[in-house]
């Protein structure tokens, strides 16, 4: 459907129940690894070959394990705190993207509050590529700096992850160009996105295609990797 300034409608998250319990799982997980490591290292070394505690090791032990679970309260206390800030859906409509929290308050990015770009290669709405210690997101410009557009969350805490990221995305790209035709948008955020730059509509099976291709890619790479150690070193990594 083609939409206008007149019939833009509101679109909201569908939240994506199976991996925001995945996500909160290996979080779990991790958290258990923590204090299994913080826990139980001191106490193997102390107790390896069935030694009886020294003198030393129960001082040790006496301002150690107060101060770490001083340290898991403090934390669970904050983490008490962020619960009511969590995002728990999103909609975009004809003023911008709003963020409901769970305390009942709506964080909103209005189109009209948008600026353009104060540098020379950024576009007005550009994306920040990811990395292996944060993900990629769109941002655009607001009393100069950089704001962040979420589209999901995937904090401590925090996880919101929507089954229809790529619509939402689609749906706020297209609301700026209808209410705020000045705001320039980079060809990379569509491209990044799956989006199609004519009709703003999320283009699931580009999106297939382009994991199909990586995936190729990469076993290609450890194939030619394996068939170079095999032959060289006399041992094969995969096989």
């Amino acid at each position: 459907m083609i939409y206008n300034k007149e019939n833009f409608p509101q679109i909201s998250s569908e939240r994506n129940v199976t991996a925001t319990i995945l996500m909160y799982m290996l979080f779990g997980l991790l958290c258990i690894a923590m204090l299994a490591l913080f826990i139980g290292i001191p106490l193997s070394m102390q107790l390896e070959h069935n030694s009886h505690l020294s003198d030393g090791e129960m001082i040790f032990n006496i301002i150690y394990f107060p101060i770490l679970f001083w340290g898991i309260w403090a934390l669970y206390k904050d983490y008490r705190r962020q619960k009511n800030k969590k995002i728990v859906l999103i909609t975009v409509d004809q003023y911008g993207i709003h963020y409901h929290q769970y305390n009942g308050i709506v964080q909103r990015i209005l189109y009209k509050e948008l600026e353009r770009s104060t540098e020379a290669y950024v576009s007005d709405i550009d994306r920040k590529i990811g990395s292996k210690y944060s993900p990629g997101y769109i941002f655009g410009f607001k009393e100069g700096k950089y704001i962040p557009i979420p589209f999901s969350t995937s904090d401590n805490g925090l996880t919101y992850i929507p089954k229809n990221k790529y619509h939402l995305i689609g749906h706020f790209l297209k609301g700026i160009t209808l209410f705020c035709p000045h705001i320039k948008i980079s060809q990379a955020v569509f491209a990044d996105y799956f989006i199609n730059p004519d009709t703003f509509e999320f283009n699931k099976k580009s999106q297939i295609i382009t994991y199909l291709l990586v995936l190729i890619v990469i076993m290609v790479m450890l194939i030619a990797v394996d068939l170079f150690t095999k032959y060289t070193k006399g041992f094969s990594i995969l096989f």
